[in-house]
């Protein structure tokens, strides 16, 4: 398996048996010059949930990211022996209901089979429970084999409501990092005070990856050659454009009960977990 590690044995196992790993990245003053990178292209704070990768102007979207990695790419290489970066992008969380972040995973940029892929978080300013700090599913990342992309709903998202109370809020001070496994399951409640909470975020590969990208039609998978500018220079919505197809393959996607959710991600009745047999474990590829 193809994993970024850090320098550090104790993070690296962290983060593969957790699904994520914090770490004291930023001095103020790389805080102080992110944050105003920003607010030099935005002038006035956008509204709900928002990320410059978003943006309609692609050249736009990459100048922000390249203006960002000149700051970060020295300080984040020196933590970790084996990263390749992404670029990124500004992500922020304005107050009220419609800065809420549903449960979700992200999208997968490589076979998880054989190397895995992150996001790098960075807030920019202190998070907390107040202003909607990222949420998380401690070790979900190995639970079940999912493909994530374009028209593939999260399986747990109709039991949102039954999964909180078994995520932690991943409480952090500006200028601290995590790196969070793309499989890893997370939200953000809504921020309730009055300021932005701001952050950046980069994709993240270990050195060597092939990059993947991954949509579904039903229940077959179609699984992509793709690059690190695949981002940039297209929509969100815009499909596999300029890809070429590797293989298409059937994967049922189909969302998990509160039931099969304690089986699956919390090991209840593993007994019984264990009896069932065929479709269920192909449905599910539990671990």
């Amino acid at each position: 398996m193809n994993r970024v590690n850090f320098h550090e044995i104790e993070y690296s196992q962290r983060l593969e048996d957790d699904g994520y790993a914090t770490f004291d990245l930023l001095s103020d003053h790389d805080v102080a010059a992110l944050t105003t990178i920003f607010t030099d292209h935005h002038s006035s704070n956008p509204e709900g949930f928002y990320a410059t990768t978003h943006l309609e102007d692609k050249e736009k979207r990459k100048v922000l990211s390249d203006q960002a990695m000149s700051i970060l790419s020295c300080r984040i290489e020196s933590h970790f022996e084996n990263i390749e970066l992404l670029g990124g992008a500004f992500i922020s969380k304005a107050p009220g209901e419609k800065g809420v972040l549903p449960l979700h995973q992200d999208w997968n940029l490589v076979n998880e089979k054989h190397a895995r892929s992150y996001n790098l978080w960075i807030p920019l300013i202190d998070v907390n429970e107040e202003n909607g700090a990222m949420r998380i599913l401690v070790g979900s990342h190995t639970k079940q084999e999912t493909f994530r992309g374009p028209n593939v709903p999260p399986v747990l998202y109709p039991i949102s409501n039954e999964v909180d109370p078994h995520m932690v809020s991943l409480n952090m001070k500006k200028g601290e990092a995590v790196l969070y496994d793309h499989a890893l399951w997370h939200s953000s409640p809504k921020n309730q005070t009055d300021e932005l909470r701001l952050a950046f975020v980069l994709g993240v590969v270990p050195k060597g990856a092939e990059l993947k990208f991954y949509q579904q039609n039903g229940d077959v998978v179609e699984e992509y050659a793709s690059h690190p500018n695949f981002f940039f220079e297209n929509d969100r919505d815009s499909g596999p454009e300029g890809l070429s197809l590797l293989r298409s393959f059937n994967h049922p996607n189909s969302f998990l009960s509160k039931e099969e959710f304690e089986e699956v991600y919390l090991g209840m009745n593993k007994l019984k977990q264990k009896q069932k047999k065929g479709f269920f474990q192909k449905l599910f590829g539990t671990k």
